[in-house]
Order: structure tokens, then C-alpha cells, then sequence
């Protein structure tokens, strides 16, 4: 499995993926109806696995699931039968005081589909082609775009050369280092992350809202994302707290340590009582720095094609981070099997075409909605301590807002080819 590849005289086009997280596989997955390919797929860990918990799948990713052949597989991972019917997608609450209270609630088609990131990584590595080889234990240090190949030096002393590389390596990508681009850079916000069983947490607290549905919990300078994961049988918590004044300063810490549950609560102190009851159930917390990548003009270079965080990595709150890393690996891997990968150079146009304008889009409205959680919009300028009133104006200001910056979770994802002849007869 982590051979190296053997020469080959044949005249398929020789693909390298680095990164074998829930972007890389997918494009993986979404290559193997294209037979004219050879896909190196390269992972630095000794093992696929996923660091973190739980992920949200809107319906346009779920369209894309569907589409690759993983429905029946990921249906035996949620906790009751899924049907189509709109559901409540999350509950919006201004929780910073002692009685909070209901602003807002978005549904979805389906409602919000929760899984544990490890679960969705294991289904993906399931469909990957058996023309896919996988080389664990390769960190890449350096790749070289050179006239007729991609040569990549791997941390072990290994090399290799491809036609196309595809850069699936995350937000501190090795392989967007030959872009013009700023880099990431810390938001200034934090997170305290933890699971928390539900089957214990219900015994505590049998009428806690979290059992019904999926929240988020607003307040100053704070916001709580909360919901089920693996079947329904864990609690998923994610904590933010931010200084806003701190966006851009240096952060000379780790960006992952261990965390109390002492230091979760005091973070949190003064907090309605069902925030502090979940606060308190969660096992092992961990903090997090939260990074953001600034905006790309474009994520393909002649050879190279960046994916999921390497090209758009951005702030966590909309749900999207792993939802756009399919759609990536999804696109690229529809236009290579429909246009053929002796067409390499046009797909990889065609693909900034249509995902560079919305990913970014992603990242804009996804910061968006984490100012407005924590009373940080254009518009909140007066709120400067937890606990104080909003206006009826800024709750519904809030509401539609962040639907508004949700507002593409439900839309059907196009046949990217048809996409492309669209975008060309009209340009």
C-alpha cells in the first residue's frame, strides 16, 4: 500500500495527490470512472485518520455523496431515516446571561446531516479506485514545477515526478507555496473542542435542548456550535471565544493542547445553565487556534491544482470546510472523466473557473457569520459586554444574515461540464 510507484510505459497521465484527508480521497473516489489516469496518492501520517470530530453535510453535499456512490453507506451512520423533508438545521440562541432565549432557526432538505470526520474518511477510503496507489509515511517538503512534470521531494528521501499534482495537503500546504499568495494567518479566535456521550449526558439532563436538535449559542466575543455525531451516540461541542483586536498579531503557541474542563467553564462563566451543563460533560476537551487563509485570486498554476484547505481554508463557521473539499475533489474528478486527462491543462482552467469564485465566497460569508454570532457585525457596534439587550431590530438583522450567508447550502450542485459550456458560451 505505501510502495513506490513502478515505471510505467503506458500512455495514461500520471496524477499525484497529496493529502489523504477527506479532499484528496474524494477526488480519489471521483476519478475512478476515468480509466486514462494513474493516481499516486501521497499521505504523511503512517495512517488514514482524520484529526478532529465532526463535520456537517448540507444537501449539496449530500447530492455529491449520493452521486459518488456512498448513500447507503453513510445512511447506516445517521441516527434515524433520512428523508428530504426540510428539518431544522440549527437554533440560534443569545446565550451570554443568565436566561437566554430562541432569535433564529434555519432549516435545510434533510436537515443537518452529522457525522464523525474519521467515519466519513473511512467510507471515502472504501470507493477508492484500485488504480489509486497509496504511499503512507510521505510528508512532502518541496515540489518543483518544471515544463513537462511535477517533481516532488518527500521528507523520507524519496522522490517521484507526475504530470498533474493536486494539493489536498491543508491549510499549511506544502504545495501552495510556488502561488502568489499572503498566507494564513490567526483570526484572533479560539476554540475549546470535546464529545460528550449522549446516552450519559441524557441521564443527566433528560429535557436538555441539545437532545432535540442541533444550536448554536450566541454571545459577546463568544459562540457555541453543538450537534450529534456517530448515529446520534455523541454529543459533538465546539466552544469559540475571540479577541477581535488580536486578528492578524503573531501566535507563538501550539495551534492544538490539551484543555481543562475548569478552564472551559471559566471561559464561559456567567453563561445561561444549559450551556454550563454541556460545558461540563464534555471528555477530554482540547483548544484550538483558529486560522484563516487569506483569499486567493486563483488555485491552479500550469501543473498544479490546490483543493479543500490548501486553496480556501477558512473560519469553521458555516459548516463548509469538508463540504468544500468534496465539491473540489468532486469537480476535478467530473471534468478529468468527461474531458479526458490528455486535456489536463484545459480542466485545470476550467476548474479555478468555477470553484475559485465560490470557494472564496465560502470563506467571506463564513467570517461573516462568526462577526455576527459573537455580536461583532456592522451594526453591534454599541453591545460591548456580555448580557446586553439586542433590539428586536438586531435579532432580525442577525436572523437574516446568517441565512443569508447560508443560503447556498440548498442548492443542487450542477454537472460541472455543464457548468463550464454554460460559462464559455456566455464569456
Amino acid at each position: 500500500m505505501d510502495s513506490e510507484p513502478t515505471s510505467s510505459s503506458s500512455s495514461k497521465t500520471r496524477l499525484a495527490i497529496i493529502g489523504g484527508g477527506i479532499g484528496g480521497l474524494c477526488c480519489a473516489v471521483a476519478l475512478r470512472n476515468c480509466p486514462g489516469v494513474e493516481i499516486d496518492l501521497y499521505e504523511q501520517a503512517n495512517q488514514i485518520t482524520e484529526i478532529g470530530a465532526g463535520i456537517t453535510v448540507w444537501p449539496r453535499t449530500w447530492d455529491i455523496l449520493k452521486s459518488l456512490g456512498l448513500e447507503e453507506d453513510l445512511l447506516e451512520l445517521l441516527p434515524e431515516r433520512y428523508t428530504d423533508e426540510p428539518k431544522v438545521g440549527f437554533e440560534f440562541r443569545i446565550s451570554d446571561r443568565k436566561e437566554g432565549f430562541t432569535f433564529h432557526t434555519m432549516y435545510a432538505r434533510g436537515g443537518a446531516l452529522c457525522f464523525h470526520r474519521q467515519e466519513l474518511q473511512q467510507t471515502l477510503l472504501k470507493h477508492v479506485p484500485s488504480f489509486c496507489r497509496i504511499h503512507l509515511a510521505h510528508r512532502l517538503i518541496k515540489c518543483e514545477e518544471q515544463e513537462d512534470s511535477v517533481k516532488l521531494h518527500f521528507m523520507n528521501g524519496s522522490e517521484a515526478t507526475c504530470q498533474v499534482l493536486i494539493g489536498a495537503d491543508g491549510i499549511k500546504s506544502v504545495t501552495r507555496e510556488s502561488f502568489r499568495n499572503e498566507g494564513i494567518f490567526y483570526t484572533g479566535t479560539q476554540v475549546f473542542r470535546g464529545l460528550a456521550p449522549k446516552e450519559t449526558f441524557a441521564q443527566m439532563y433528560p429535557n436538555h435542548r441539545t437532545l432535540q436538535a442541533p444550536l448554536i449559542y450566541c454571545g459577546k466575543n463568544k459562540h457555541i456550535v453543538v450537534y450529534p455525531i456517530s448515529g446520534g451516540r455523541i454529543i459533538n461541542v465546539v466552544a469559540f471565544f475571540s479577541t477581535v483586536t488580536d486578528e492578524g498579531k503573531s501566535f507563538d503557541g501550539p495551534d492544538i493542547r490539551s484543555a481543562t474542563t475548569e478552564e472551559v467553564l471559566s471561559e464561559f462563566a456567567g453563561w445561561e445553565e444549559e450551556v454550563l451543563q454541556l460545558l461540563g460533560s464534555i471528555e477530554a476537551p482540547s483548544r484550538w487556534v483558529v486560522r484563516d487563509l487569506h483569499p486567493m485570486d486563483t488555485y491552479v498554476s500550469r501543473r498544479i491544482a490546490l483543493l479543500g484547505d490548501a486553496a480556501h481554508c477558512s473560519t469553521p463557521h458555516i459548516g463548509a470546510g469538508a463540504g468544500q473539499a468534496i465539491e473540489d475533489g468532486y469537480v476535478l474528478g467530473r471534468l478529468f472523466s468527461k474531458e479526458g486527462p490528455e486535456n489536463w491543462a484545459r480542466i485545470l482552467r476550467n476548474y479555478d473557473q468555477i470553484r475559485q469564485p465560490f470557494g472564496n465566497m465560502i470563506q467571506r460569508n463564513s467570517r461573516n457569520n462568526g462577526f455576527y454570532y459573537e455580536l461583532n457585525a456592522p451594526g453591534f457596534d454599541g453591545i460591548k459586554d456580555m448580557g446586553q439587550e439586542l433590539t428586536l431590530d438586531q435579532l432580525s438583522i442577525m436572523g437574516e444574515a446568517i441565512s443569508k450567508n447560508w443560503s447556498w447550502k440548498d442548492d443542487p450542485v450542477e454537472d460541472p461540464t455543464n457548468a463550464m459550456a454554460q460559462f464559455l458560451s456566455s464569456s
